[in-house]
């Protein structure tokens, strides 16, 4: 009989156990909100905060230079969940790991997905009306404000993209068609410039 009992309370434990794994699909209330960037070597960072509050979270990711996004849809929220979770210190900074180029051009792609999607602090409000003011004859001529042709990853493509500062061969750049997502990082030699239209 305790035999048979056992099996019983095992077996409903296994069910009980498939039960939530179904149900547990990730929503934005559940990701919290997503920082997003480079560190200062140029590498990719995120992390996603859960129950943080967003103008603590925000002032933390202005030090840092990264952006903050609320995931709005559950396609958003299921690449997000892959992200590391973040943590916030007294001093007002926080832990944002660097993470696989990879798992970062992810979530850029379901970010970009998502028209509406807002980036919250003064960051965006500042970097979001950039406007290219020419095309660069030569990449020794590349200046910001121009307007050239990055690669965002191999699987993802090439998109017109802005120059927001050069020093020395590196340039910070934001997608011209996609001004709510962070800057990122290209040597000169990396990018790709655009023909003028011919003269009739």
């Amino acid at each position: 009989m305790t035999k048979i009992k056992a099996k019983r309370s095992i077996t409903k434990a296994s069910n009980s156990k498939v039960s939530a794994t179904k149900t547990s699909n990730p929503t934005s209330g559940h990701i919290g909100l997503l920082v997003l960037g480079f560190d200062e070597q140029q590498k990719p960072c995120g992390a996603r905060f859960v129950d943080a509050k967003p103008d603590l979270v925000a002032k933390a990711a202005q030090l840092m230079g990264l952006n903050v996004y609320k995931p709005s849809s559950p396609d958003i929220a299921e690449v997000a969940k892959k992200l590391p979770v973040g943590q916030l210190y007294a001093n007002g900074r926080a832990f944002v790991p660097n993470i696989r180029q990879t798992l970062y051009s992810d979530v850029i792609v379901a970010l970009a997905a998502e028209p509406q999607q807002a980036a919250i602090g003064p960051d965006h409000d500042k970097t979001s009306t950039t406007v290219a003011r020419g095309l660069p004859g030569s990449w020794d001529e590349i200046a910001p404000g121009h307007l050239v042709i990055a690669q965002e990853s191999l699987p993802n493509g090439w998109w017109e993209a802005i120059v927001l500062d050069r020093k020395d061969d590196m340039l910070t750049l934001r997608f011209r068609d996609f001004p709510r997502l962070p800057k990122f990082f290209r040597h000169r030699s990396a990018v790709a410039l655009m023909s003028p239209a011919s003269k009739q």
